[in-house]
């Protein structure tokens, strides 16, 4: 990065770098198996026979507290009949259209019949009937809020067992929000910061996203639209969060398009015509490529953003590309982190324990 800004500095207005999308998911570490079902059917004196009324009791009490509540608050509802439309410009539409002032910054209510992980009953070689985790639909609710303090941002509610949560938010939208308490005046195109009037503030409060309590932002993002929320408290199944995708993007804002244009096309070139496989997994923390199973392969496409330069090893992406012609963006995509090694200390360490080198974790750490 540094040998970067020294050789094209003169070309960029000014570099910033912090997250851009960040996708969470939240559910019961007990319910995430099969054994972890029989112990809460046990500590909640449900049959098996019983499971599916359980599971229907507590569908219809979520349903019916989130749609009354949003209805008390304001909250405009719609359902969308394909999971195919555009989840956000729909909410954003609503929120012109129907302007409210939910908690949270809450704009609005879809819901959509979408495809999850449930769990049904299913008999064995011995007839007996037994909970089995398997693909299937639900009804889906999607709160929109213009956050005071993360922007735009969404949660996904599972509407049956075990009522998995995700959260979508951006690191960029995140940034505007704290630029504008602070009465810093910026300029951005979507998530691209395009100016700013203090950049190192800018740097520094991307840089505290990174030291954020994201277990307390994503719990009491949550606790209020989940009707279950003190059920699953009391019933020992509490969400458990982990980070499913994390992008790090890096924005370097070039004085003129003429200038990133000149030298784009340069290192798309290069990309394509010098780099190989052994350079995409050395880039993607994998240093003996010998060792490695996954496929890995370079990908050039042209997108209205701009053109892409993407580098894949299984499921984790590097890219580039000229964001909106004045922005050279190298971006980092994680959706398996175990890719990847840290310092850090194993789980459930005691305080004599040392750092040693582990597998990165999903797991969202709970701040300290």
């Amino acid at each position: 990065m540094n040998t970067f800004l020294q050789r094209f500095g003169s070309l960029i207005t000014f570099f910033v770098s912090g997250f851009d999308r960040l996708r969470f998911r939240g559910d019961s570490s007990l319910l995430n198996n099969a054994r972890g079902v029989d112990s809460y059917l046990y500590s909640q004196q449900v049959r098996y026979v019983d499971f599916p009324t359980h599971c229907k009791r507590l569908t219809d009490s979520l349903c019916r507290e989130t749609e009354r509540t949003a209805e008390q608050q304001g909250v405009p509802l719609r359902h969308l009949n394909s999971p195919s439309i555009d989840k956000e410009a729909t909410a954003l539409q609503l929120a012109v259209t129907n302007p409210c002032s939910g908690p949270l910054g809450r704009i609005a209510l879809l819901t959509c019949v979408e495809s999850c992980m449930i769990y049904r009953l299913r008999k064995n070689q011995a007839g007996m009937v037994y909970p089995v985790k398997e693909v299937g639909k639900c009804l889906h609710y999607y709160h929109y809020f213009q956050h005071p303090e993360l922007g735009l941002c969404y949660a996904r509610m599972q509407s049956y067992f075990p009522f998995t949560v995700r959260i979508g938010m951006n690191g960029r939208q995140w940034l505007y929000q704290q630029l504008r308490q602070r009465k810093v005046a910026f300029e951005h195109q979507g998530n691209l910061l395009l100016s700013v009037a203090d950049v190192p503030l800018a740097q520094e409060l991307l840089d505290t996203q990174v030291r954020a309590d994201y277990v307390k932002i994503l719990s009491g993002l949550v606790q209020p639209i989940q009707p279950l929320w003190d059920y699953l408290q009391a019933a020992h199944v509490p969400y458990y969060w982990i980070g499913e995708q994390t992008e790090w993007a890096n924005d370097f804002i070039f004085h003129s398009r003429e200038h990133l244009a000149q030298w784009y096309e340069r290192w798309v070139r290069h990309g394509i015509e010098n780099l190989n496989c052994t350079d995409v997994m050395r880039y993607l923390g994998k240093k003996q490529p010998r060792a490695c199973g996954k496929e890995a392969k370079i990908e050039l496409r042209e997108r209205p953003e701009g053109t892409r330069l993407k580098f894949w090893y299984g499921t984790n992406s590097l890219k580039m590309y000229d964001k909106e012609g004045i922005s050279f963006r190298p971006e980092m995509t994680i959706n398996q982190p175990g890719e990847f090694t840290v310092f850090r200390k194993k789980a459930n360490a005691t305080e004599d324990d040392m750092p040693e080198w582990h597998k990165m974790r999903k797991g969202v750490a709970v701040h300290v």
